[in-house]
């Protein structure tokens, strides 16, 4: 998922260069990464995607990337022909492939990606009260009618955990929530885990509607918190905000310097191609 942007800025300029697909025109069939060289493959900055095709880069492999802040524009680039392929999470993948004439998945990777809440290091009191909710929405079966909503089908959350008794809520837990608001922070730009609907004014996606679940079983209002992604981890550092539900991936740094709760979501890496 979003991954920390290290050099992203430095490398979103830097194009490799490519082989031209075929002498008529057509698009390179793409079925793997190992069909990467010589093609022109679409990623969004800072994503798991992005820094995979950074390090087949580094590795010498000849491949024309195009980078983007807004994984929109990916996808309108395979749609307009530019590219040969979307490299992406298979959640926001899902997004674009339901009831899609136009796109289609080729391959999945076989390693899953966990995806946390995150809070500011030391909130273990909040961080185990947001564990007993998640693990109260597997149980009651909201995370997997959530999943089916908006990534089509459970399979993004089957598995990810396994609670065969209904958790108990210590709400003494919330000591750091003094005004009865959970803020969260969140890029709401990134389909279909958080971003605008067509009038550009109401937030949806997964990540929105579980923030709004966990406010309804803690009793707790939810503000949003639209920030983008480079300040997002600065801002829980100032306490802007209680969490970031974010469509956050857990990983070794984070979880150094950040307290992340355990996965609510698995997601894996897809190649999307135009059909």
């Amino acid at each position: 998922m979003k991954m920390k942007k290290i050099l992203a800025v430095l490398f979103a300029g830097i194009l490799t260069v490519s082989m031209t697909a075929c002498s008529n025109g057509a698009a390179k069939k793409i079925e793997s990464p190992d069909d990467f060289e010589g093609s022109k493959i679409s990623v969004q900055t800072a994503t798991t995607a992005h820094e995979n095709i950074q390090d087949m880069l580094d590795e010498g492999k000849n491949i024309e990337v195009l980078p983007y802040e807004k994984v929109t524009q990916c996808f309108d680039d395979l749609e307009l022909g530019r590219v040969d392929a979307v490299y992406v999470d298979s959640v926001v993948a899902g997004y674009y492939l339901t009831g899609s004439d136009k796109f289609q998945k080729v391959w999945t990777s076989d390693e899953g990606e966990p995806i946390g809440i995150c809070l500011k290091k030391g909130n273990t009191d909040l961080k185990a009260i947001l564990e007993a909710a998640i693990d109260t929405l597997y149980y009651n079966g909201t995370m997997a009618e959530l999943s089916e909503k908006h990534f089509g089908s459970a399979a993004d959350v089957e598995g990810v955990r396994t609670v065969t008794e209904e958790p108990v809520l210590d709400l003494s837990k919330l000591s750091t929530i003094s005004d009865g608001t959970l803020t969260v922070g969140m890029e709401i730009g990134y389909p279909p885990m958080e971003y605008m609907d067509e009038s550009g004014l109401n937030p949806m996606g997964f990540d929105v509607d579980l923030s709004y679940a966990l406010g309804e079983l803690l009793d707790l209002d939810v503000e949003l918190v639209n920030t983008a992604w480079d300040g997002i981890f600065a801002g829980l550092d100032k306490e802007q905000y209680d969490v970031v539900i974010s469509s956050v991936s857990i990983t070794p740094e984070r979880q150094e310097a950040y307290e992340l709760t355990e996965p609510y979501v698995s997601n894996q890496l897809v190649i999307v191609t135009k059909k």
